[in-house]
């Protein structure tokens, strides 16, 4: 009886196994095929909370507007290509004295300068003033020079005038500017006595344009003379005038649009100087001599 028990468990044990060993067995393998494949990738993490602003090649993206971000740095030219302006000099503020006159005032005027009076004489509306100017007239060499047959101090011996106006300084603005004044200064003071009886008008220097400057002509080089030169006035007898606030662009410099070569104004453009000289007038007698004003 015992064996007939171990035989037949036997047989069952052995028919367990025989049924069970072929699942066993593709358990075993599909296990193993699932170890042998390669994991998914992980899909990418995006931060919401930082703003992207570089594509994946490292080119910078749009905002929201549709512009793109602004560069900020130490160049020397604005986002709309135009030079930065240029630290300078405040210009001395000029008195609230000026009046308008018409073009009459300047009948008993004399100018002295170089060759941006040059252009007002050619191309101004001054024609019944005199004038002693040339091209490179400098303040150390304007006893040395003729004009016309006459010399400087025959010219404002042989006749008297009621306004002189005085430009001078840039073919010297790369010199010593205090030797520069001291000649400016014997001018005004051989005016005076010349001209007793003449108000005297000393006008600021021309900036130029971005282009023209150099490591001579500067525009903070410029208002430094110019300020030096405003100094001589008293505002009496002797008063000062700067154009630049007719000719300067947004950046302080000699706008291109009125110049051919950042230097002087194209001959349009002196009639505009005259224009604005007319607004800039000290009566003699303390009367306004504009007939526009009525």
């Amino acid at each position: 009886m015992n064996k007939f028990k171990q035989c037949a468990y036997t047989l069952l044990l052995l028919s367990t196994c025989f049924i069970a060993s072929p699942l066993i067995l593709h358990k075993i393998w599909t296990s193993s095929a699932l170890a042998e494949k390669p994991a998914a990738a992980a899909p990418p993490v995006v931060n919401r909370n930082k703003e992207q602003t570089t594509t994946p090649e490292g080119e910078p993206v749009t905002q929201a507007d549709g512009t793109a971000p602004a560069v900020t740095g130490t160049g020397t030219a604005s986002a709309e290509g135009q030079p930065a302006a240029t630290e300078t000099t405040t210009a001395p503020a000029q008195p609230d004295i000026f009046v308008e006159s018409d073009l009459s005032y300047f009948d008993d005027a004399l100018f002295i300068g170089d060759s941006r009076t040059v252009g007002i004489k050619d191309y101004g509306d001054f024609k019944n003033s005199d004038f002693f100017c040339t091209e490179g007239l400098s303040t150390d060499q304007i006893n040395k020079t003729t004009v016309n047959g006459k010399t400087f101090d025959q010219l404002i011996d042989a006749k008297q005038y009621g306004k002189v106006y005085v430009m001078l300084g840039i073919n010297e603005v790369g010199n010593d500017h205090e030797y520069v004044l001291t000649s400016y200064r014997a001018i005004v003071e051989k005016l005076k006595v010349h001209q007793p009886d003449a108000i005297i008008y000393v006008q600021a220097n021309l900036h130029v344009s971005s282009y023209a400057e150099n490591g001579v002509i500067t525009n903070a080089s410029i208002d430094d003379l110019n300020s030096g030169i405003a100094s001589l006035a008293d505002n009496k007898r002797v008063f000062y005038l700067d154009i630049n606030e007719l000719y300067d662009d947004e950046y302080g410099y000699f706008n291109q649009n009125y110049t051919h070569d950042g230097v002087h104004p194209m001959g349009m453009y002196y009639t505009q100087w005259c224009e604005w000289l007319c607004t800039k007038t000290v009566p003699k007698d303390g009367a306004q001599t504009t007939t526009a004003a009525e």
